[in-house]
């Protein structure tokens, strides 16, 4: 691989990586209690429920074991499949429904589903439902029946297809039922009936989950003049306010200068050097901190979701960190919401240290994650092996 794709590979798997050491101790927000419980090496830690009685904090992960993700990683892990099966193109009709299907009821995905995640299912329930009443009420020559069989083919094709794509799978979807023209021309007319389905019903929030979809997505498009408008598109599925987006762009910039240079400042140059947006001053404000210990400055910042804290925390850990290893520890025991920050984090650190040398991501960190037979698969298939 050429140090480019090296890099590309390492942001992704730094993420996912980050995001697992931190699972333990995940949303508990007294750093001395943090650090009672996992010493100086905190990535990884077997927590218990009872662990947190009498601390604030929430213990969230009952279901997990060492070295699975949060619901973080796994959102980042729908963005790695998707573009996966798209062959490293992303498409919103297809990231959108992976996500309902892993999240959704029914879905792989099993522990704690945060609060912007069940918005963003109820929205595009809600939003199908309504496009079903809709299109339920178009006048029809046919049989009731012919008319749901019809209704419920373009749905299904619009959760895959879109453009002329789209068009073409519902004619053949029809045929194969009825092979007669007015049914053709009867289902391509519900398409605009039904597309509201096609809008973005992501959840009007603010927190960290609107930026841990990203890492593959960027890595992939880092060089690409699409990059703006595809991140744009990732965050709104799950977060649709201005303000995600403009955090996606940030961190999009900073992930995307990591790559190209593989420097830390660099990175972080990217972020503050934007003179506009909500985010872009408390970066600015984060980089020029006086306080060069990130756990104190973290616990003065925010420790909580809010990309309004998290993402200048992120900023000024990643500044304060000569490795991959101490960013990483530097997060967690920070406390909080750290897997929310890790995503970030990692992605940076882990394109800029990569995985060699005593800076790098420890080869025994990447090993314990519980599902890397699957991420070497899909990275592989991306020709990020």
């Amino acid at each position: 691989m050429t140090a480019s794709t090296q890099r590309q590979r390492n942001a992704i798997v730094g993420a996912l990586v980050a995001d697992a050491a931190a699972v333990g101790l995940h949303w508990l927000y007294d750093q001395q209690r943090v650090q009672e419980l996992s010493g100086e090496r905190p990535e990884f830690t077997n927590t218990k429920a009872s662990d947190y009685d009498g601390y604030p904090g929430y213990f969230a992960h009952d279901a997990k074991n060492t070295g699975d993700f949060s619901q973080y990683g796994e959102q980042a892990m729908v963005m790695l499949q998707s573009l996966a099966a798209n062959a490293g193109r992303y498409s919103k009709v297809h990231y959108e429904q992976l996500f309902r299907s892993t999240f959704g009821s029914g879905g792989r995905y099993v522990g704690y589903i945060d609060r912007p995640t069940r918005d963003t299912l109820d929205q595009i329930a809600h939003a199908e439902q309504q496009a079903i009443a809709t299109a339920k009420a178009q006048p029809f020559s046919g049989t009731d029946d012919d008319k749901h069989r019809l209704i419920t083919k373009v749905i299904a094709n619009m959760q895959k297809h879109s453009g002329s794509a789209l068009t073409t799978a519902i004619e053949s979807a029809v045929r194969l039922t009825h092979n007669d023209d007015a049914m053709v021309a009867y289902a391509l007319s519900l398409v605009d009936h039904l597309s509201s389905i096609a809008g973005y019903h992501g959840a009007d929030d603010v927190q960290l989950p609107a930026v841990s979809k990203l890492p593959a997505l960027i890595a992939l498009y880092h060089e690409s003049t699409e990059l703006n408008i595809a991140v744009e598109s990732a965050v709104r599925v799950t977060n649709n306010a201005d303000l995600a987006v403009e955090s996606g762009q940030l961190v999009s910039a900073m992930i995307c200068n990591a790559i190209t240079t593989g420097t830390i400042e660099s990175a972080l140059q990217a972020a503050v050097q934007k003179d506009t947006g909500t985010i872009a001053p408390l970066m600015q404000a984060a980089h020029k901190h006086s306080n060069n210990h990130s756990i104190e400055v973290v616990a003065e910042i925010g420790m909580s979701c809010n990309l309004e804290f998290g993402l200048p925390c992120a900023l000024h850990i990643l500044q304060h960190s000569s490795s991959y290893q101490q960013a990483i520890r530097t997060n967690i025991l920070a406390g909080g919401d750290s897997c929310g920050r890790a995503i970030v984090i990692g992605a940076i650190a882990g394109a800029v240290y990569g995985t060699e040398g005593n800076n790098g991501i420890p080869a025994q960190w990447i090993t314990k994650l519980n599902r890397l037979p699957e991420v070497d698969d899909l990275l592989n298939s991306l020709g990020l092996g």
